[in-house]
């Protein structure tokens, strides 16, 4: 006899007075049966693997149930028919007998490949929890339960922490500066306000909450003309390093290992407030069944801090486009008061110049300053939908065709993080049809996907990206003429991308934009400021990077810069050449010297640059660097 193609094998159940089907499953089937354990990282109980071995091996499953539900009068020990029946199945299965079973190193539970363990594995009846009972099980996580109720307790609001203030020395404008030193009990409710998509945010974020009149510090350096001179991100690493001398509890790494412990589905298990008697369902099965939907995070929740310094927080990360970022912020702090359509996106903008001065960026830091969560950006790139039918891929098939239960890539997206940044890139290559359903969005807020269900879009900021224009601004540049006809000014750099805009999309479409912004092209002193930027990222990628030259340090004087400047700039393609320059003539080349000398793995190395290439000078002595004339030439320069 056979079902399915497995051997059947007919057993009389004593205790329960039934014949079951118990199916023999063939070698080369079971370790697709047991990847449906991969849970708890293997540490499951015995009475789950019970479970589990029962409803895959008995064919006639339902019907013994349905058998033992008839016998309320008189009904079997169900103890003894669980025990019989499983008994019963490794007399049929001999390799499902636990005592067969591993925990490979990933924690998936795998046949025993001969007698000896290879490395990292384990026995399946080792595992911690293996011999808990239903009851102890049901405790278990009634306890587990419980300390994250505790734990989510504990967390504060920052006003309601406690601190002392401590004065730190800050070399580079010759102040004190007063940091607040917190108590290390209150590290979650810090390090969980937000969540830090990289470590200049992170450290950006610690500086507003430590430093005494944070915003009165960046006014004195704006007014010093400091922040013009050094990037950003730099002012705030140097800054940050005060604090964490403070508050060394406070890191990127703590914040990482605290994020980890969040469910990427963004699901929580529902709280029970009374305790309850253990029921006969595993805890998996249990755990599946509580999980309810996080309610979704919505753009009228947002601090109003945060608004109001929303503008600051992203030209720390993007360069030389202050005034494309007070039109985008602009925006958005009207429509946080309620000075917009309430079924309307939060903002809708059309980000417009030429490629490498910050679109992509400015989209990215929105995402990340604004939304401050896992999922927070949705990137449609337009040059994949430019046929018309390509269309369909962003709210689903329609009724009738395959795949239309699924849903669209956008649609599905959107339904999952309302509260998000939609950026439609190169929006000039989608076809038209993608037009008009960008038309709907800006006008109605709302798309209904292929399976009928409306998608609202309300709680979303809709960026596009476009290069229309450049050609028209090249084009001035040829113009013959006498006096000021083939100048270039920012004026005539709009109306030529304002006309081009006219001649690519139609009125209603570009009526419904709230903001076309127009990104300047960067200034050399924009450039040089990046250039101090990545330069400054392979000084920290050396710190956090778990190397034997974690501990060396890089010192770039301005013949380095100047010579990054000269090769890996080109205007047509803007910042993007600036890391593959450094790329090939900074890291290539310090790696090699790295890999062939013996450097010693605290030192110094000076970079800088001769007769058009780069040098590179060990200084083993660290106190010999701050001696030398050309350090505190180079020192004054980066101030």
């Amino acid at each position: 006899m056979a079902e399915n193609g497995y051997k059947v094998h007919k057993y009389w159940v004593s205790e329960a007075e039934f014949e079951i089907l118990i199916l023999e499953i063939p070698n080369a089937d079971l370790e697709d049966k047991l990847a449906y354990l991969a849970r708890d990282k293997g540490n499951i109980t015995k009475s789950f693997y019970e479970d589990f071995i029962i409803s895959t091996c008995v064919a006639n499953i339902n019907q013994l149930l349905y058998h033992i539900k008839q016998q309320a009068i008189n009904p079997p020990d169900l103890v003894k028919v669980r025990e019989e029946i499983t008994a019963a199945i490794l007399g049929v299965n001999t390799m499902l007998d636990p005592t067969n079973l591993i925990i490979n190193r990933n924690s998936v539970i795998k046949l025993k490949d001969g007698d000896e363990l290879k490395e990292g594995d384990r026995p399946l009846v080792d595992n911690k929890n293996w011999n808990l009972s239903y009851y102890d099980e049901a405790v278990d996580n009634f306890n587990n339960q419980n300390a994250v109720d505790v734990a989510d307790g504990e967390t504060k609001p920052l006003g309601d922490l406690d601190f002392d203030v401590q004065k730190k020395w800050w070399k580079r404008i010759n102040k004190y500066l007063e940091i607040k030193a917190f108590q290390e009990k209150d590290m979650e409710s810090i390090l969980k306000q937000r969540y830090f998509h990289n470590r200049s945010s992170f450290q950006t974020f610690i500086v507003s909450v430590c430093v005494l009149d944070a915003d009165d510090l960046y006014t004195m350096l704006d007014e010093m003309g400091i922040s013009q001179r050094v990037a950003p991100p730099i002012l705030m690493h140097e800054v940050y390093g005060l604090c964490e001398e403070i508050n060394p509890f406070l890191t990127f790494e703590n914040a990482q290992k605290l994020s980890e412990g969040l469910d990427d589905e963004e699901d929580t298990t529902t709280k029970s407030p009374k305790r309850k008697a253990p029921s006969r369902m595993s805890s998996h099965a249990k755990s599946q069944s509580e999980k309810k939907k996080k309610p979704k995070k919505k753009f009228k929740d947002l601090p109003k801090e945060d608004l109001l310094k929303l503008g600051e927080a992203i030209k720390v990360f993007l360069i030389g486009q202050d005034e494309a970022v007070d039109k985008l912020v602009d925006a958005i702090q009207r429509a946080s008061v309620g000075l917009k359509d309430p079924e309307r996106p939060i903002g809708s903008f059309l980000f417009a110049g030429r490629t490498g001065i910050g679109k992509t960026l400015a989209s990215k830091v929105l995402a990340d300053e604004l939304i401050k969560d896992r999922k927070n950006l949705i990137t449609i790139d337009c040059s994949e939908y430019s046929a018309d039918h390509e269309y369909a891929k962003l709210i689903g098939a329609p009724s009738g065709y395959i795949g239309h239960d699924q849903g669209g890539i956008l649609t599905n997206a959107i339904i999952e993080s309302p509260f998000s940044v939609v950026v439609f890139d190169e929006v000039e290559k989608a076809s038209h049809k993608v037009h008009e359903l960008m038309l709907q969005i800006l006008e109605e807020g709302r798309l209904t996907d292929g399976k009928g269900t409306p998608v609202s879009f309300k709680d979303a900021v809709i960026i596009m990206t476009s290069n229309i224009g450049v050609s028209e601004i090249d084009d001035i540049k040829k113009t013959v003429g006498f006096g000021d006809v083939a100048k270039i000014t920012e004026d005539k750099k709009d109306k030529a991308i304002d006309e081009a805009l006219k001649k690519k999309f139609k009125p209603e479409f570009l009526n419904r934009i709230d903001a076309v912004i127009n990104f300047r092209t960067l200034a050399k002193k924009d450039y040089m400021r990046i250039i101090d930027l990545e330069l400054y990222k392979l000084n920290d990628n050396l710190r956090n990077n778990d190397t034997e030259y974690k501990k060396l340090t890089l010192e770039f004087d301005i013949r380095i810069k100047n010579f990054i400047y000269r090769n890996g700039i080109d205007e047509a393609y803007g910042a993007r050449p600036l890391k593959r320059c450094i790329e090939k003539e900074v890291s290539t080349l310090l790696a090699r010297k790295l890999l062939k000398e013996k450097v010693p793995t605290n030192a110094t190395i000076k970079v800088g640059a001769y007769k058009g290439k780069p040098t590179f000078k060990v200084i083993e002595n660290a106190e010999e660097v701050f001696a030398t004339e050309e350090h505190k030439e180079m020192a004054k320069l980066s101030e």
